[in-house]
């Protein structure tokens, strides 16, 4: 693996932990609403849906123990 190779895969995966983050974030948010009652039962599958998307995603990893031993050797 070449060093950008490796880097373009060290950003792909720092923007799937940062889409985790801000996917997190938002969960809680919709909890915290709904223990406080600001926010019905029926409201919160709605927003839950559109929170978690219309299908499952899985950051695959494959190539990320190549590009951080890549980028190790070069450091």
């Amino acid at each position: 693996m070449k060093i950008e190779e490796a880097k373009a895969e060290c950003e792909r995966w720092l923007a799937h932990c940062d889409r985790q983050r801000k996917k997190s974030i938002a969960l809680q948010k919709l909890a915290t609403e709904r223990r406080a009652g600001a926010v019905a039962d029926k409201d919160v599958q709605t927003r839950l849906a559109a929170i978690e998307g219309a299908g499952v995603r899985v950051y695959d990893g494959a190539n990320l123990e190549q590009a951080v031993k890549t980028l190790l050797k070069h450091i």
